[in-house]
């Protein structure tokens, strides 16, 4: 088990905003006890005398009173005080028991914790008999509750992407992209995509996005092509022959756009059904035609190993960067208006939805049981040994600040019970002798 980070003693020591009033609630409660002790000492020394000058009876019933008050208070100040140091600094045994039997206090307090508080039946049970769930939902059914989550959020989430280091996750990204790409044939899932846009038509925008721009450069560069088909007549190119080819190449060229603008406004046009096969067959073959499926991957491994592709993909991290530290510094950005829709989304759900409820609140004590059952041990080594740091001394007053006010209760009691439990010893001895 991994060694718990425990604290130095003095910060678990640390005076608190109300530790100087249970000081002097202290020692308000050890003056009280202590002059009540007092008090049933000269009771008792009165009683004796005006028993020994007197013959009233009534001063034997005082004095018993008195004297048993005055040993009781006497054993429970002993009983409080051996807590935590050495009566009158005598080193009886068995005293100043938080002091030297501190480690064993810790070790103890953290078993008794452990075994009865961090159990993971404990922790679950309670939890559920909480429900979260509904908790949850009050909070965030307030606006500005969720405003505050999302802002907290944004921030965390920033800090946290501003301390990764670049370079790191450049690479990591660079690498997992490149693996991704360079483990994966692209041409089955390829051929499977083209053949469910020819299935479903939704390449006709493509091809009539395509024709559109070869129709507008055809009608662009009409004299080109009408020169490039000129160029390429039967007959002579010099003399009257020329004129001749230069308006079969115009004819040619207007012929051809007129041929190209039909194909872009008919889908039915012949020669779109034939490049529909033609798609079709192209995809078929991506898919099951292992030379096509290698020649995908040749056209593949060269666009990888292009440097405009190794630019690019060097530069998804630093994009990626911006994009989200943009999105989460910018309190209209679409990111964070979509967390604080989630969040009213999840608040109604888990007002209104029982069994969604029930299954967070399942989660939620699942999970803190996991945690109690992970780390428990943990929690109880980090008791032990911050125990064990401490001063004993100077634990010993700390704790007796923390209770001992009650402690002097004991005390009083003492003396209060001692003198009734006296005074019936008195009484009734008298009865019967």
């Amino acid at each position: 088990m991994s060694q718990a980070t425990v604290p130095d003693a003095p910060s678990m020591l640390v005076t608190d905003s109300g530790w100087n009033e249970r000081s002097r609630g202290l020692r308000r409660m050890k003056i009280v006890a202590t002059s009540l002790l007092i008090f049933a000492a000269m009771v008792f020394l009165f009683a004796r005398r005006m028993e020994s000058t007197t013959d009233a009876a009534i001063w034997g019933y005082v004095r018993a009173a008195a004297e048993a008050g005055v040993v009781g208070a006497l054993a429970d100040w002993f009983a409080v005080t051996a807590l935590f140091r050495r009566p009158l600094g005598l080193p009886i045994p068995h005293t100043a028991l938080i002091p030297n039997k501190k480690d064993q206090l810790g070790e103890s307090l953290g078993s008794f914790v452990h075994g009865n508080f961090l159990s993971e039946e404990n922790v679950h049970e309670k939890i559920l008999s909480a429900t979260p769930s509904q908790h949850i939902a009050a909070y965030l059914a307030q606006s500005e509750n969720r405003d505050r989550l999302v802002a907290e959020g944004a921030e965390l989430g920033k800090a946290l992407v501003q301390g990764i280091d670049d370079q790191q996750a450049q690479s990591l990204v660079r690498n997992a992209i490149f693996d991704q790409l360079t483990t994966t044939a692209w041409g089955p899932p390829a051929g499977r995509l083209l053949a469910a846009a020819l299935e479903q038509d939704e390449h006709h925008g493509v091809i009539e996005g395509l024709l559109t721009a070869l129709h507008r450069w055809l009608l662009e560069h009409r004299d080109r092509v009408a020169g490039a088909i000129a160029d390429r007549g039967p007959l002579s190119q010099d003399g009257p022959f020329r004129w001749v080819h230069e308006q079969v190449g115009l004819k040619g060229a207007d012929m051809l756009a007129q041929w190209v603008h039909q194909m872009r406004e008919n889908p039915d046009d012949p020669a779109r059904r034939q490049l529909d096969a033609a798609l079709l067959r192209l995809a078929e073959d991506m898919q099951h035609d292992p030379v096509v499926v290698e020649r995908v991957e040749g056209w593949k491994a060269a666009v990888l190993r292009h440097p405009e592709t190794q630019r690019t993909v060097s530069a998804a991290w630093p994009a990626m960067k911006e994009l989200l530290l943009g999105a989460l510094s910018n309190p209209d950005s679409d990111l964070r208006e979509r967390a604080g829709r989630y969040l009213a989304d999840l608040a109604d759900r888990l007002e209104h939805d029982d069994e969604f409820a029930r299954q967070v609140d399942n989660r939620i004590a699942d999970g803190a049981g996991y945690l109690v059952s992970r780390y428990g041990e943990s929690a109880v080594q980090l008791i032990s040994e911050t125990v064990q740091r401490w001063d004993g001394n100077q634990a010993a007053d700390r704790i007796e600040n923390a209770v001992g006010r009650d402690l002097q209760f004991i005390r009083i009691n003492g003396t209060v019970v001692g003198a009734l439990a006296g005074l019936a010893i008195y009484s009734i001895s008298e009865l019967i002798i």
